[in-house]
């Protein structure tokens, strides 16, 4: 069974008026539980609407969300479970910051559970330390944090919710080099130490190939291509064509293969960029 999934969703802006605009057309997406899922696509392809389909936030014209088989438009209750079930963290999440302390911030959304006092304070301190948010910065304020540190603070916010699936809608959107890397980073070791489902939406091709084990792409409100990293990238003409790329890297080698270097075009990290380089030079006697 599907862990998350849609069903011929539609969804519709100002339906019955001279403004409307079909967002998301017949989009099928299929989520199964752990995986990492990237959604890639240009601006206005429908990638952001269909996240906050996820979780309840946008109620679909037509169609089904589906967690666990179970349409989440069922009833009152079950989309209510579902916001805490499903976690989404929106593009520029610290502008959402509010309250007076970091601690207060991410133990906002465990307070609206109703959860005892004890339980919302362990769940505040651990999803602090996924994001590495030392003790002494929860009782600061969370205005007199960076831009990184602002935006750790609010996806310790979604975190702390305990949600089983995970989505951050461009998490390193605005972040210097070592910023991205770090958002990044934390959300790889949040996977991995959880097994948790997490879907980011990205522009950045580089960072997909390195973390996704799924990717989606989004082209005229339309699922264009789903699959493996290999199987999206591939496609790398198609991809040109609706004004996407593939990674940096990806380029030069399929570059290298037009000019003769006996090299794969299924490059698509520095890391097996590295390691193809390698073979070729130790074929060559190169060393």
């Amino acid at each position: 069974m599907s862990h998350l999934e849609t069903q011929n969703l539609i969804y519709v802006y100002g339906e019955g008026t001279p403004f409307k605009i079909t967002a998301l057309d017949n989009v099928n997406i299929d989520i199964q539980k752990g995986e990492f899922v990237a959604i890639i696509g240009h601006t206005g392809s429908g990638k952001s609407t269909l996240v906050q389909h996820l979780n309840g936030l946008l109620k679909p014209t037509d169609g089904k969300i589906l967690l666990d088989g179970e349409n989440i438009w069922q009833s009152k209750s079950k989309i209510f479970d579902t916001r805490f079930r499903v976690g989404l963290c929106f593009q520029y999440p610290e502008y959402q910051l509010f309250e007076e302390t970091v601690y207060k911030d991410i133990a906002f959304g465990p307070t609206n559970m109703g959860l005892s006092k004890a339980e919302i304070d362990e769940r505040v301190r651990n999803a602090a330390k996924y994001v590495g948010i030392p003790d002494d910065m929860l009782s600061k304020s969370p205005f007199d944090l960076s831009g990184g540190e602002k935006r750790r603070v609010a996806i310790a916010g979604v975190i702390s919710m305990e949600p089983e699936i995970l989505i951050l809608d461009e998490p390193t959107s605005g972040l210097d080099p070592m910023g991205r890397e770090q958002i990044l980073a934390l959300i790889k070791n949040y996977r991995e130490q959880t097994g948790k489902t997490v879907i980011i939406v990205s522009h950045s091709m580089d960072d997909v190939a390195r973390f996704a084990t799924k990717v989606i792409v989004m082209n005229s409100s339309k699922v264009e291509i789903s699959g493996t990293v290999d199987e999206v990238f591939e496609k790398s003409s198609r991809l040109r064509e609706i004004g996407l790329s593939v990674p940096q890297i990806t380029e030069i080698f399929i570059k290298l293969r037009e000019k003769g270097y006996d090299v794969s075009e299924k490059i698509y990290t520095v890391e097996q960029g590295y390691l193809e380089l390698k073979k070729l030079f130790e074929g060559r006697g190169i060393s």
